[in-house]
C-alpha cells in the first residue's frame, strides 16, 4: 500500500536528518492500558489492561529541532471475546515518529507519521498515517516537571479475517499527561502518567453490521531515558 511506502520513506528522512545530532536519548517506554470496542449493533467488548512495552528514541539536533520514535507491541495478548463463547487472543502495535519544533520554552509542536496494528489468529489490522499535535514541559519543583501531550491522527489500512478482507480510513486523537523526574547525576528521566487514545474506523464495504467501530485504550504510563551528550 503506498501509505506504508510513504512511512517508510518518512521514517528515512527523519532519521537521516539526526545524524547531526548533539543529544541522544535512549530508553523504554510502558503503557498498561485497557481496551473497549464499540460496533455497529451496539454492543461493547471491552478487555482487560495489558502491558505494552518498547524502545524510545530521541534526537536533537538543534537547539528548537528533535525527532523522536517509541514503538510498543503487546508481550501478552489482549483476549477478546469470540461468538463461540470463547476467547480470541490479539496482540497489538503502537509505533510513533514525530517531528518536533519547540515554539517557545515550554511549548512544542509535532508532526510525523502513526502505526497502529493488531493481530489475530487467522487476521490482522493494520494502517499507517500522519498525525500531529501539540505538546508542553512546565516546571513543578526542582527537577521535577509535567509533560503534556495532545495529538490527531489520520490513518489508511486494511483489515483481514477468515470472513472479509476490506480497506479502512481511521482517524481519532491521544492524550496523556506525565510527572517527569530528571535525576541530572545519572542523565536519566523517570516519568509516570496517563494516556488515553480514541479511534474511529470505518471501512470500505456494504455490509452495515460492519461499516465502523470505536476504539479506546487508557490507561498508566511509565518511561526511563538515558541522555548522552556530545558536541
Amino acid at each position: 500500500m503506498k501509505i506504508f511506502k510513504s512511512f517508510i520513506l518518512i521514517l528515512i528522512l527523519l532519521v537521516s536528518s539526526s545524524l547531526l545530532a548533539s543529544d541522544l536519548g535512549i530508553g523504554i517506554s510502558a503503557w498498561y492500558a485497557d481496551w473497549k470496542m464499540e460496533i455497529p449493533d451496539g454492543s461493547t467488548r471491552k478487555m482487560d489492561s495489558v502491558f505494552y512495552i518498547g524502545p524510545s528514541v530521541s534526537y536533537q539536533y538543534a537547539q528548537s529541532w528533535s525527532t523522536t520514535l517509541v514503538a510498543l507491541l503487546t508481550p501478552s495478548p489482549y483476549e477478546m471475546a469470540n461468538e463461540n463463547d470463547g476467547t480470541t487472543d490479539v496482540k497489538r502495535y503502537d509505533v510513533d515518529l514525530a517531528l518536533n519544533y519547540q515554539i517557545i520554552r515550554y511549548v512544542k509542536v509535532f508532526c510525523g507519521a502513526k502505526y497502529l496494528g493488531f493481530t489475530f489468529e487467522g487476521g490482522r489490522h493494520h494502517g499507517a498515517g500522519p498525525g500531529g499535535g501539540i505538546g508542553m514541559t512546565l516546571p513543578v519543583m526542582g527537577n521535577f516537571y509535567f509533560l503534556g501531550n495532545a495529538s490527531g491522527l489520520y490513518l489508511w489500512g486494511n483489515h483481514k479475517d477468515n470472513n472479509s478482507n476490506k480497506d479502512f480510513i481511521e482517524y481519532g486523537y491521544n492524550l496523556s499527561a506525565q510527572l517527569a523526574y530528571y535525576l541530572a547525576s545519572f542523565g536519566i528521566t523517570t516519568s509516570i502518567g496517563y494516556r488515553y487514545q480514541f479511534m474511529k474506523s470505518k471501512y470500505d464495504t456494504n455490509d452495515p453490521s460492519g461499516k465502523e467501530d470505536v476504539h479506546t485504550f487508557k490507561g498508566v504510563t511509565l518511561q526511563i531515558v538515558k541522555s548522552f551528550h556530545w558536541e
